[in-house]
């Protein structure tokens, strides 16, 4: 009777030392699996970085012929007080160019074909579109020297227009084409714009941004 009490003492001594070894031994397979996976994302996000770092383009045409989409927002020019552009690269110096603003009690859209000549860091580029300022819903139109010159005295009372421009414009890009903001770019313009009903000629500028990608 004492040695099979001895015995079995033995059995379960003997098992829970297995067990606590097994016990350790997944903790140690746990530990080096999360080290592991932490290493590996650790280098692709350094590996991530790294590429972006090393991004750079020759010229403002192989950044625009490699990054086909640019949206961005804009202040003043022939689409509104404010608003956002949105740039579409069919080839690298040519792209369309559609634009949506507001004014104080106006609305307005633009749609133009943009031109870009070749440069580094800075270039210069051109566009020829339309352009339409309207307001349907009888709201108040506040100080707008652009419509105080082409509105009648009756559309400006009772705020209810729609008048169409076309515009050509002559700007200079900053284009950033190497590190982490590669892609990004700042500009300046400067427009004509022509009142079609009127037959008014009308100067303007704006600046704004992009980011292509």
């Amino acid at each position: 009777m004492q040695k099979l009490f001895i015995r079995s003492l033995i059995v379960l001594l003997v098992s829970g030392a297995v067990q606590a070894q097994a016990s350790v031994n997944l903790s140690a397979d746990a530990n080096t699996v999360s080290e592991k996976a932490h290493s590996i994302e650790s280098e692709y996000s350094q590996n991530m970085r790294d590429e972006r770092l090393s991004t750079s383009y020759a010229s403002n045409l192989k950044m625009r012929d490699h990054r086909k989409v640019g949206a961005g927002f804009f202040f003043g020019g022939s689409a509104g007080m404010a608003g956002l552009n949105l740039e579409l690269n069919f080839e690298d110096a040519d792209g369309v160019l559609a634009s949506f603003g507001q004014g104080p009690g106006y609305d307005a859209f633009q749609l133009s074909w943009k031109h870009t000549f070749e440069g580094d860091y800075l270039s210069p580029y051109t566009t020829l579109g339309y352009s339409r300022w309207y307001n349907s819903d009888g709201a108040r139109l506040d100080s707008s020297d652009i419509l105080d010159r082409v509105l009648t005295t009756k559309e400006k009372k009772s705020g209810q227009f729609g008048t169409n421009f076309i515009n050509t414009t002559f700007g200079i890009q900053y284009n950033q084409l190497s590190g982490d903001l590669a892609g990004m770019s700042f500009y300046g313009e400067l427009t004509g714009m022509y009142e079609v009903s009127r037959s008014m000629l009308i100067p303007n500028g704006s600046v704004g941004a992009l980011y292509y990608f």
